[in-house]
């Protein structure tokens, strides 16, 4: 491809392997995506999405009332050094510019963009994600919660893997996401305990146990609150037919 396009798409329950030789951003707009990256699993929601490699095979699924911003852009607008960091780490927790982005070019109701649009707003993404980005250092610690979030995760050893310290930490995640360290902790155990519903039979106390929940009822609070159903409902309408 020649330029970069924005397009609003939704996703069936299953779907093939897909490769493309240019660079792709999935910004979730509403619901969540299920998305395998070159063999390995991710559930995208609005405070994460993904960066799709030139060449890198990936599939997703959704729900059909479910929307995502998908931003196709050339290989040559990144340097060598981004291009390689996105690469190995793909799963990206979103910055507050991002979000905000993606909502006022999905609020147009239009399936693709115009160039105007995207010569204005392409810019968010690039510098988001680029090295001086405001959320780029904290992407390796987000990463790692993502992967073991019912683990303990004091804000001091956040801090710590970030190398700065637990004043400096919340400074950072209010810049960079518009959120606390303990509301992204939280948001990542709703998330992880949601794939495990959706994708195995473990009984719903041991998943909320294994998410970071003190016990089962704190995850059906959480995830009312934020989804309106329970577990049980949840795993109904997300379990694959």
């Amino acid at each position: 491809m020649s330029s970069p396009a924005f397009n609003i798409r939704r996703y069936g329950p299953s779907s093939n392997v897909d490769q493309h030789a240019f660079a792709q951003w999935v910004v979730p707009l509403r619901g969540e995506l299920a998305f395998e990256l070159e063999g390995r699993g991710a559930r995208l929601d609005r405070l994460q999405g993904a960066f799709v490699a030139p060449m890198a095979g990936h599939a997703q699924a959704a729900g059909e009332d479910d929307r995502f911003l998908i931003v196709d852009c050339p290989a040559a607008l990144f340097d060598d050094d981004t291009l390689d960091r996105l690469r190995r780490q793909p799963v990206l927790a979103l910055p507050a510019p991002v979000r905000a982005m993606a909502q006022r070019v999905g609020a147009t109701a239009r399936p693709q963009m115009d160039a105007a649009t995207v010569q204005r707003e392409l810019p968010t993404l690039l510098q988001a994600f680029s090295l001086s980005g405001s959320a780029t250092r904290l992407q390796a610690v987000c990463a790692r919660v993502e992967r073991s979030p019912g683990e303990a995760w004091p804000v001091e050893r956040m801090a710590a893997a970030v190398g700065v310290s637990a004043s400096r930490l919340h400074a950072l995640f209010r810049e960079a996401f518009a959120l606390s360290p303990q509301a992204w902790l939280s948001a990542s155990r709703l998330r992880w305990a949601r794939a495990r519903l959706a994708d195995s039979d473990n009984a719903i106390a041991d998943i909320a146990q294994h998410a970071g929940y003190s016990e089962q009822s704190a995850l059906t609070r959480a995830l009312r609150r934020e989804w309106g159903m329970t577990p049980a409902e949840y795993r109904r309408r997300h379990r694959p037919l």
